[in-house]
């Protein structure tokens, strides 16, 4: 019962306040005037209170039930007040504007016929009154019911335009993104071939001469580094609009102002607090947590109607732990929608955990653990760094150099000296360019591996482009970052991705998962009215499935489905995604392993 009268509107506690007020009277009466009551008084206060919890419960256990027994409740309690109290048959007014309240256009005639004619005729032959009177009494109490109905419903009606208006309003945001994309990758491609070749350049070439520099001169290195990386940020910005975090912020400060903003714009209390000594965080990992808050304050409001969330960041020597707590309507079965899969996505690739708790009534927490050291190596990584730059491969050449977890065992200008370099090194990891004379980066990808499927393979690009990045991950890429990274964050990456991880830089990773996101709603509506395929596949995926299994290729396919390529794809990443899977092997394996295709 508490729990429905948490979610209790204003006009919810109106309709309490009348039914309330019309009790008080009724045992009042029997105090302030007993001769209007004829019958056994404590009968009457029994009754009375029947008629006003019974439809109360009746409306907890079973809404659909709720208008037919406050009628059938209402009206024959006053059909025994007619002999036992006549002088309160008045009251009836009070439950009759109620019931008006609660009716609807399909059951306002019902209704209102019995509370409004039928029991006032009857009251007022019991009683010895003028059925007229009764009669306009109970239906006007009906029409003003009713009609403060009509107005809680324009209400509610106001409510959800308002709501569509602010999807439509992200609609719309989201189409201007789509007319610009197109433009920006042209700039992007553009300014990769000038302006970002020479700063990118300009970065690692002083980068390598840190170390043939006195002390004294440090400082005006890093000075010089600042400039060129500020360069390529406002480029970036200007084409992109990247993370909505500031690079002077710390993480506690960028995920406090995003609880400010939120809590502003919605109402909905929002606390947030920071345990723990708080250490400096690569960028990616501020990315990831801002993004997992965003999302989970958005799902605290959205689906669990919370009015107050609780935001904890806590920091210790090996972990770092965000948790999200509300007090919203909970469920005691967690489906992973879009929302928490783009969560758990983000946390996979930084070797994170995504957990949620949740039980009905009493909220839901979402707990997003990352760890904050990378696992150490075991032995040396071999590494090869392929660039059609000479200075930039010499100059991350000197910077590997000087650690000792790794050791370049050559470099390449094009994708086929870097071939010939894997047959004679046999290197852990390739860092490559991916735009190249010759043989381009994602050329060379699948080439490695064709041949070497266990050698990893990292990308590395000037300006952000989620096209190439979700193809050469799709291709079997470990990492794709920006060449302007910081030495200290592509040093932790590339051990990450030899400790088998992922990397994506933030920026990609952004547009990647919105991206995603999109598609798999627009292909989730499509089928989701088929439903009743293994692991909730659609007819179409289970087609594709079929496909696949006669080892046809995505280009094959689309060509049989007449559909495009890329829409093939995305297929596939949701039916990957269903089955659990990784690629089209172990979708194909879990296929015939569990009979899925008959």
């Amino acid at each position: 019962m508490l729990s429905i009268l948490k979610k209790w509107f204003w006009y919810d506690w109106i309709i309490f306040a009348i039914r309330t007020f019309w009790l008080v009277i009724i045992l009042s009466a029997g105090f302030i005037h007993p001769s209007l009551i004829v019958m056994p008084f404590w009968t009457v206060v029994i009754l009375a209170f029947l008629v006003y919890l019974l439809p109360l419960i009746i409306q907890y256990r079973k809404e659909s039930w709720y208008l037919g027994a406050e009628v059938i409740a209402a009206g024959f309690f006053h059909l025994y007040l007619a002999f036992a109290a006549p002088g309160l048959l008045w009251t009836f007014v009070l439950l009759v504007m109620i019931i008006g309240l609660g009716s609807n256009r399909r059951t306002y005639v019902w209704a209102g016929i019995p509370v409004g004619i039928i029991f006032p005729v009857i009251n007022g032959w019991i009683a010895d009154r003028s059925p007229l009177e009764l009669i306009f009494s109970c239906s006007f109490g009906f029409a003003i019911g009713f009609a403060f109905n009509v107005l809680i419903q324009s209400n509610k009606q106001a409510r959800i335009i308002q709501e569509q208006k602010q999807l439509l309003e992200q609609h719309i945001t989201r189409i201007e993104e789509l007319t610009l994309m197109e433009e920006r990758s042209r700039l992007s491609h553009e300014l990769h071939d000038t302006i970002g070749h020479t700063l990118t350049s300009m970065i690692i070439g002083v980068e390598s001469l840190r170390s043939s520099v006195p002390d004294s001169e440090v400082e005006r290195i890093d000075s010089l580094i600042r400039v060129a990386q500020c360069s390529l940020d406002d480029i970036r910005k200007h084409l992109h609009q990247l993370s909505p975090i500031s690079p002077s912020h710390s993480s506690g400060e960028s995920l406090r102002q995003l609880s400010d903003e939120f809590m502003k714009s919605t109402g909905v209390a929002v606390s947030f607090r920071v345990i723990g000594s708080e250490t400096l965080l690569m960028q990616k990992i501020n990315f990831c947590l801002y993004r997992c808050l965003q999302e989970s304050l958005t799902n605290a409001v959205r689906h669990g109607k919370a009015s107050a969330i609780s935001v904890q960041l806590h920091f210790d020597s090996r972990q770092l732990r965000l948790q999200i707590e509300d007090n919203g309507v909970g469920a005691e079965d967690i489906r992973f929608g879009f929302g928490l899969n783009g969560i758990k996505e983000r946390l996979d690739l930084l070797h994170g955990t995504l957990t949620v708790h949740s039980q009905k009534e009493q909220g839901t927490v979402i707990i997003c653990n990352l760890p904050l050291q990378t696992e150490p190596v075991q032995g040396v990584i071999r590494l090869l760094i392929v660039d059609d730059q000479e200075i930039v491969a010499n100059g991350l050449k000197q910077i590997f150099d000087r650690h000792a977890d790794f050791l370049v065992v050559g470099t390449a200008g094009d994708g086929h000296a870097a071939l010939q370099c894997c047959e004679q090194s046999e290197p852990d990891i390739v860092l490559m360019d991916i735009r190249m004379q010759g043989m381009n980066g994602l050329e060379a990808l699948i080439e490695i591996k064709h041949r070497w499927p266990v050698m990893k393979v990292v990308l590395m690009t000037t300006f952000e482009d989620s096209i190439p990045a979700a193809t050469a991950l799709e291709h079997g890429a470990e990492g794709y970052m920006l060449k302007s990274i910081h030495p200290r964050e592509m040093k932790e990456a590339l051990k990450l991705i030899y400790n088998g991880g992922t990397w994506i830089d933030q920026s990609i990773a952004t547009q990647l998962f919105e991206e995603m996101k999109r598609q798999r709603e627009q292909l989730e509506k499509y089928g989701s009215s088929q439903m009743h395929y293994p692991y909730g596949l659609t007819k179409r995926e289970m087609e594709i499935l079929q496909h696949l299994s006669n080892g046809l290729r995505y280009k094959s396919i689309a060509a049989k489905m007449c559909l495009s390529e890329g829409t093939i794809r995305n297929y596939c990443s949701i039916l990957y995604s269903k089955l659990g899977v990784g690629n089209r092997e172990e979708a194909v394996g879990l296929a015939q392993t569990e009979s899925i295709l008959g």
